[in-house]
C-alpha cells in the first residue's frame, strides 16, 4: 500500500511532465507557423508608389520589395488594372545586397490585351535582396481613387522550383485632375494644337494648354487685386475730399498741412510707398495684415490724386452758384452740401473713373512684396511652366476691367461737354495724370485726368 507522501510525489512528477509536453508541442507549433509563413512569401515589404498627383497623363510606377533569405525570384509579373495602358512603357530595375549595389541582367515584355508587364531576370534575383523597379510611361485613367496593382513572381526554394506565388493589397491612389487641367491633356493630342505650337510666337505667348491652365489659377489673383482697389477706392474718395476742403481751408496751417501730404505722395512713386509701408513701419514694429498694407498704401496714395481732383472741381463751379446759395439762406457747408458738391461730381465723375483704373492697374506692384494678386500669381506660373502664356492671360484680366472702364469714361466726357457747351467732345488719345489746370480752362479742368 503506497503511502500518501508517495503519491503525491508521484502526482508531481506527471503534472511537470504534462507541462513539459505542452510546451514542447506549443513551441514546435510556432516554429512551423513561422516556417509555413516563410515559404508563403518570398518578399516583403513589398509597396508600390506613383509620381503622379492625377490621372489622365504618363505616370511612373515605383515597386520596393526585400527577398526572403533561402528565395531567390526569376520573374516578376506586374498586372495593371483595366483602364491603364503601359504600352510606352520602359522599366528600370536596381538590386542591393545591404548598401551594396548588385549588377542586374533583365529583360521586360508588354502584354497590350491584358495590361502586364513582364521583368524576367537572368540571373534570377539572390536571396536576401533589395529589390527596386520603376516603370516608366504608364498612361493612367483620369478618374481618381485608390487602385490595386496585383503582382505575381516565380520563385526558386531550396527543393522547390518553378513556385509561383502574388503579393496582393498593394494599392496606390491619385486624384482627378481639375476640368482644365483633363482639358489641357486632351489638347496635348490634337493635330491643330500641335501645328499652332510650331510657330514659335504662338508657342511662347498663346500655347493653347497653358493657356486653360492659366485661366483658372489666376482667377484667384484677379479676384485680390479688385477686392485691394474696391475696398481701397471708396476710402480714398473720403480721404480725397477731406483733404481738398483742408487745402482751400483759410487756415495756413491746415493748408500747409495738406499741401505737404499731396506734394509728398504725388512727388515719390507708389513703389516707394509700398516699401516704406512693408519694410520701414514693420522695422519700427508696426506690423499689419498684407492685405490691410495694401488697401493703406492704395487709400494713402489715390487720395492724394482725387484730392486736386475734387478741389479743382469745386474751384471750377461759378462763384455764383455760391451767391445764389447764400441769398436762399444757405450757410457754407449747406451750400456745398447741396449745390456745390452735386455739380463737382458730375463735373469730376470722368477723372475719378480713369483714377480707378489707373490705381486697379497699381495694384500688380504688390508682387514685389509678396501679395498673391493677379500679377505674381502669373509670374510663378510662367516660372513653372517656363511659358510666357499666362502673362497674357493676365493682361486680358486686367483688359475685362479696364475696356469697358475707358469707354465709360470717354461717354461721360462727351455727355458732359454736350451739357455744359452744347457741343461733342473728340475722344481723347491719350490720357495724362496731371492736375488740371484751372487758370487756363477753369470749366473743363475737371475732366482732365491728375497724373502719377
Amino acid at each position: 500500500m503506497n503511502r500518501p507522501a508517495d503519491i503525491g510525489a508521484r502526482m508531481r512528477e506527471l503534472t511537470h511532465k504534462h507541462r513539459s509536453r505542452f510546451f514542447a508541442v506549443t513551441l514546435l507549433a510556432v516554429l512551423m507557423a513561422l516556417t509555413l509563413a516563410t515559404q508563403s512569401f518570398a518578399m516583403t515589404a513589398a509597396k508600390v508608389t506613383v509620381d503622379r498627383d492625377t490621372g489622365g497623363q504618363l505616370t511612373r510606377f515605383t515597386f520596393a520589395a526585400t527577398t526572403d533569405a533561402d528565395e531567390v525570384v526569376s520573374e516578376i509579373d506586374f498586372l495593371f488594372p483595366k483602364g491603364f495602358d503601359p504600352e510606352q512603357a520602359s522599366v528600370k530595375a536596381t538590386l542591393l545586397d545591404g548598401l551594396k549595389r548588385i549588377p542586374a541582367d533583365y529583360s521586360h515584355t508588354i502584354d497590350l490585351e491584358t495590361g502586364v508587364v513582364t521583368v524576367t531576370f537572368n540571373p534570377p534575383i539572390p536571396a536576401g535582396s533589395n529589390l527596386s523597379m520603376q516603370i516608366h510611361n504608364v498612361m493612367t485613367p483620369i478618374a481618381g481613387g485608390t487602385y490595386e496593382l496585383p503582382v505575381e513572381y516565380s520563385t526558386t526554394t531550396t527543393g522547390v522550383a518553378g513556385e509561383r506565388r502574388s503579393l496582393d493589397g498593394l494599392t496606390f491612389k491619385y486624384k482627378t485632375p481639375p476640368r482644365a487641367e483633363a482639358f489641357s491633356r486632351w489638347l496635348d493630342n490634337q493635330d491643330w494644337v500641335t501645328s499652332w505650337n510650331k510657330v514659335k510666337f504662338l508657342n511662347l505667348f498663346l500655347k493653347p494648354q497653358q493657356f486653360v491652365r492659366a485661366v483658372p489659377l489666376l482667377f484667384a489673383g484677379w479676384l485680390m487685386s479688385l477686392a485691394l482697389v474696391l475696398i481701397a477706392f471708396p476710402i480714398s474718395i473720403i480721404g480725397g475730399l477731406g483733404t481738398a476742403f483742408m487745402k482751400m481751408a483759410k487756415i495756413p496751417p491746415v493748408r500747409w498741412l495738406a499741401s505737404i501730404y499731396i506734394n509728398v505722395i504725388r512727388g515719390t512713386p507708389l513703389f516707394l510707398q509700398i516699401f516704406v509701408v512693408f519694410i520701414g513701419l514693420r522695422t519700427m514694429g508696426l506690423r499689419f495684415p498684407d492685405f490691410v498694407s495694401a488697401v493703406i498704401v492704395l487709400a494713402f496714395n489715390s487720395s492724394a490724386y482725387l484730392a486736386e481732383i475734387f478741389r479743382a472741381g469745386i474751384q471750377s463751379i461759378s462763384k455764383g452758384q455760391f451767391e445764389a446759395a447764400s441769398s436762399l439762406g444757405m450757410t457754407y457747408w449747406q451750400a456745398m452740401r447741396y449745390v456745390i458738391i452735386p455739380q463737382t461730381v458730375r463735373r469730376v465723375l470722368p477723372t475719378m473713373t480713369s483714377e480707378f483704373i489707373l490705381l486697379f492697374k497699381d495694384t500688380a506692384l504688390f508682387a514685389a512684396v509678396g501679395i498673391f494678386e493677379l500679377m505674381l500669381r502669373s509670374q510663378n506660373f510662367v516660372s513653372r511652366s517656363g511659358n510666357l502664356t499666362a502673362y497674357v492671360v493676365a493682361a486680358l484680366y486686367y483688359l475685362v476691367i479696364t475696356i469697358p472702364l475707358i469707354n465709360l469714361v470717354g461717354r461721360l466726357e462727351r455727355k458732359l461737354a454736350q451739357s455744359e457747351h452744347g457741343i461733342v467732345a473728340a475722344p481723347s488719345t491719350r490720357r495724362s495724370r496731371r492736375t488740371p489746370d484751372l487758370s487756363s480752362k477753369p470749366d473743363q479742368a475737371a475732366t482732365t485726368p491728375g497724373s502719377r
